[in-house]
């Protein structure tokens, strides 16, 4: 148990014996009664976890958060508290960023975009226990007012959000003032197709064999350019079997995803088989063309070449196009896999829209239909009602006295109606039942 006293000056100190048997004091410095008699009730559960070893409760754990520095420093001095780390915004992001080892080089970009944010408005001196859920509110404020995009600021947001969750963990902070911030990616508007046609038309205004090859792998196949299509090698092609062994660099930190089997469907097949006779001797990977920006503004020229309207996203929506002509006919499942992500990024990202083809498809199959019917279900009808006669009257054939001995057994009994053979319990009214004579 713990115990206050008062000084002369009107200060007061909380003292307690610890774990070694020894007491202690902690300074509180001038105090109501009624706040040092809280600050008492939180310093034997101090005493408390620290003797016997358990955790903290949720309630200790957020007033001891909510402590400042300088009382901080008294509780560690007497054991029951360990000191804070004075860590510095602009410190913590550089060393943050440093130990991201494990991201590629694209990454590693966003987050060094996401630190020019923060250090734009915050001060690189402002230390990380300072900045509270307020401040990071009005800090997504700014950031919108920056004129910065919808998705990109959720991108932001996620990424401070990555990077204070390490700083908890760090314990450096007790709760991240990010937490209540909305981020992640954002749902993708661009709902352009392109059609089977147009890239027949773009594939034969391609200059060269390699240039049909990639734009065969990312739209016949659905593969990422270049991380994908650039790290292919003849070895990866199954001609037999008709299968791609594609890696990814993307998703290759996930157990399991290093790399996926796709499809080589017979227009990609074609366009193989053209490159692989095409290749110098001795030549390893499908795709050798230099990777970067010219690729992307090369292949806008020819799509404007032969009259196909430009679209955005260039190689995404070839990716995304190949997505949703899989979906028109094999199971949505093999078609994430195949395309090397989840079901619900499909939905999200991919298959969010519906090709004009699929729409007419269904109306003129719809409009098939309306036409075949009139003229089955006459003819259906006329063969039914041949079928059913033809049974009853070899059923009389074959039971000639079946009738004439219902009638004989019931005396007085006059048959109404008749029943046909299927009906093994004839319902009331069909058939008059007999006189009990007494």
């Amino acid at each position: 148990m713990a115990s206050i006293n008062n000084e002369s000056n009107g200060r007061k100190t909380i003292q307690f014996v610890g774990g070694g048997g020894k007491r202690k004091s902690i300074r509180l410095g001038k105090m109501t009664r009624k706040a040092a008699a809280a600050f008492k009730l939180r310093v034997e559960h101090l005493v408390s976890a620290s003797i016997t070893g358990h955790p903290l409760d949720e309630e200790t754990s957020r007033w001891l958060a909510g402590l400042e520095d300088v009382m901080i420093d008294r509780l560690a001095a007497v054991g029951l508290a360990r000191r804070r780390s004075s860590a510095l915004l602009g410190d913590y992001l550089a060393k943050y960023i440093t130990t991201r080892t494990d991201l590629k080089p694209a990454s590693v970009r966003k987050l060094e975009q996401t630190k020019a944010k923060l250090l734009a408005y915050f001060d690189a001196e402002t230390p990380l226990r300072s900045i509270t859920t307020n401040d990071a509110a009005d800090w997504r404020v700014w950031l919108t007012q920056q004129g910065i995009a919808t998705a990109t600021i959720k991108q932001h947001v996620g990424n401070a959000k990555t990077i204070f969750n390490e700083a908890v963990g760090r314990d450096l902070l007790h709760e991240s003032p990010f937490r209540n911030l909305k981020g992640g990616s954002t749902a993708s508007r661009n709902t352009r197709y392109v059609t089977p046609e147009e890239a027949e038309k773009v594939l034969d205004a391609c200059p060269t064999v390699q240039w049909r090859a990639l734009f065969a792998l990312a739209r016949y196949a659905g593969l990422r350019v270049p991380s994908e299509t650039h790290l292919l090698t003849w070895a990866d092609v199954d001609w037999e079997r008709g299968r791609l062994t594609v890696r990814s660099p993307k998703t290759e930190h996930h157990v399991g995803h290093e790399q996926r089997i796709v499809p080589i469907t017979p227009n990609l097949m074609r366009i193989l088989q053209d490159a692989f006779d095409a290749a110098k001797p001795g030549l390893e990977h499908i795709v050798t063309m230099t990777a970067g920006g010219q690729l992307r503004r090369r292949l806008v020229g020819i799509v404007k070449r032969v009259g196909v309207e430009p679209w955005p996203d260039v190689f995404q929506t070839l990716r995304r196009s190949c997505e949703k002509e899989l979906a028109a006919q094999f199971p949505q499942y093999a078609v994430s896999k195949w395309i090397g992500h989840s079901i619900t990024v499909s939905g999200k990202h991919y298959a969010n829209s519906v090709p004009d083809e699929l729409f007419d498809k269904a109306a003129k199959s719809t409009a098939r239909e309306a036409v075949q019917n009139p003229v089955q279900h006459p003819a259906a009808s006329a063969r039914n009602s041949s079928q059913t006669q033809k049974r009853d009257e070899a059923h009389d054939a074959d039971n000639p006295a079946v009738c004439g001995a219902l009638q004989q057994s019931a005396t007085g009994c006059v048959s109404e109606e008749q029943w046909s053979r299927g009906e093994s319990n004839p319902r009331a009214g069909t058939v008059s039942r007999p006189r009990l004579h007494v």
